[in-house]
This record gives structure tokens, sequence and C-alpha cells, in this order.
């Protein structure tokens, strides 16, 4: 095989290589961000921390965003910013600062700042339909 036959097959091979990685990405179709409230404040965590997940109604990857101090999150799919469009069940989960350890020893956990039973899709009672493009959607917490 000549040098330029050679050349010939690996330009071809990575164009469609190059076309098949961007196929891959065009099926997050959407964009989620909002305020996560407890009891209709922005949840303020200061130096703590706290996670919402979108999980497909039909299947497939869930998709996260951690919560910024303000309550604000912007969420992903695996490291790429966006989900797809469809139906998802959501959870929430934060907790507060950890308190100070004795030396040595493993950081404790920060306390809960929201109720346990928005942590898993079956007792959170939060669903939301994501519509392709930009969604807005604020996640109301009851601290009941």
């Amino acid at each position: 095989m000549t040098r330029s036959a050679r050349f010939c097959y690996l330009w071809v091979a990575m164009v469609a290589v190059s076309g098949l990685a961007a196929g891959c990405g065009s099926s997050l179709d959407s964009s989620v961000s909002g305020t996560v409230t407890l009891g209709g404040k922005p949840l303020e965590l200061g130096n703590g921390t706290g996670t919402v997940s979108f999980y497909p109604e039909n299947g497939g990857p869930a998709a996260q965003a951690n919560i910024e101090p303000d309550g604000t999150y912007s969420i992903k799919t695996g490291g790429t910013k966006g989900i797809r469009s469809g139906a998802y069940f959501v959870t929430a989960v934060a907790t507060g600062p950890s308190p100070p350890s004795p030396p040595g020893a493993s950081p404790l956990p920060g306390p809960l700042l929201i109720p346990t039973r928005y942590g898993t899709p079956q007792t959170s009672n939060l669903h939301f339909p994501i519509a392709p493009g930009s969604n807005q959607i604020d996640i109301a917490i009851t601290s009941e």
C-alpha cells in the first residue's frame, strides 16, 4: 500500500470517528437550571454540600448537579452540560458543614438540611417534564 493510500484511509477513518463522536452528544437536547428552595427561600448551603439528580422515567443515565452555596444548580449528564428531553423523577440531598472531628479521625457528616424523603426517586414526589431547549425548574422543598 502506498503512503498516499494509507494517508487517505487514515483520513477517512478520522472523519468517520469524529462524525460518530459528534452524534453521541446530540441527544442532550435540553438544559436545566434553577434554584432549590426550602420553605420558600433559596437553600443556603454555606460551607455544606448538596446535589440534585434527575432520573429518566423511562430509564437511561441520570443527570446531576451540585447545589451552589446560593441554592442554584445547572444539570450535567456525565461531565457534559445538558440533559435529554423527557419526564424525570428528581431527588435532592444537602448537608451542612461537617462538625470538627478529633485529629486523625475521619470527618463526620454534616447535618441534613433537606428531609430524607427527598433523597430517593420513590419518596421525593418530585417529577418534572423536560422540554427541548432551555428549562428553568425551581425545586421547592418543604421541611415536613
